[in-house]
């Protein structure tokens, strides 16, 4: 990855870890597994991320391969936690929820365990496991954008007769929002190998969709879960200001 890229792997890693802090609290005062599970999965994420910064902010080339799938695992096992929270919160009694849960988890497990044999210089979009891997990691946020969007219709409806806060459907907004750039950067990811095997180097353009969609999902993150007074209130005058256009 290109500096930039680095610069907002950083930023994403910090606004990952306060979320994640912010969760893990929340859950010890209230004893909710779901904001466990999410807490753990963003605490996941927040390591990888900032793990493979540290080698561009401490200036050496990278880490050694054990270090690389040491990161790689932590990232797992949040992402675990993450896929039985969505099941858990949209789909309880869904049994081919339960079932997606165990496919992405062995797809990650395997994809990773396997592809690090061949070492992570051969660990590309050209390596079967890797590609195994990369479904693992992409179908989780494609899923909860889908799950996201569906309660958002559902939550903004009854909007409408007073039995939903403005302020939960816009939560909905934002994750799904959240879990469409997440795809988008799980996509564009397919694209350096091709560009490294060319080039030797990630292109300007790859390196800027990548590090826009990382400050787009963390501030998508951190007005979902740590929104601040100003915008909670502009979501709740925005709402209140709606019927009055539609009825004008």
């Amino acid at each position: 990855m290109e500096d930039n890229a680095y610069i907002t792997s950083l930023f994403a890693g910090i606004v990952y870890l306060g979320v994640a802090l912010r969760l893990l609290r929340l859950s010890l005062r209230t004893g909710q597994r779901p904001e466990r599970l999410l807490g753990i999965y963003f605490m996941g994420s927040s390591s990888y991320y900032l793990g493979y910064t540290m080698p561009s902010l401490m200036g050496f080339d990278d880490w050694p391969d054990a270090a690389i799938w040491t990161i790689e695992w932590i990232y797992i096992l949040g992402a675990i936690p993450y896929l039985f929270f969505i099941r858990e919160v949209f789909r309880p009694l869904e049994g081919w929820a339960r079932g997606l849960v165990w496919i992405c988890s062995i797809l990650m497990s395997t994809g990773t365990a396997l592809g690090s044999l061949g070492g992570y210089s051969d660990f590309n979009g050209w390596n079967p496991w890797f590609l195994m891997q990369w479904v693992g990691y992409t179908l989780p946020p494609a899923w909860i954008a889908f799950e996201a969007e569906r309660y958002r219709r559902s939550a903004s409806k009854r909007i409408a007769i007073g039995l939903c806060e403005p302020i939960v459907a816009n939560r909905y907004l934002l994750i799904m929002l959240f879990g469409g750039f997440q795809v988008r950067a799980s996509l564009t990811f397919l694209i350096f190998p091709a560009e490294f095997a060319y080039a030797q180097s990630v292109s300007v353009i790859s390196d800027a969709l990548v590090g826009g969609t990382e400050i787009a999902s963390a501030a998508l993150l951190w007005l979902a879960f740590c929104p601040p007074s100003f915008y909670t209130n502009w979501i709740t005058r925005h709402s209140a200001a709606q019927p009055a256009r539609q009825e004008g």
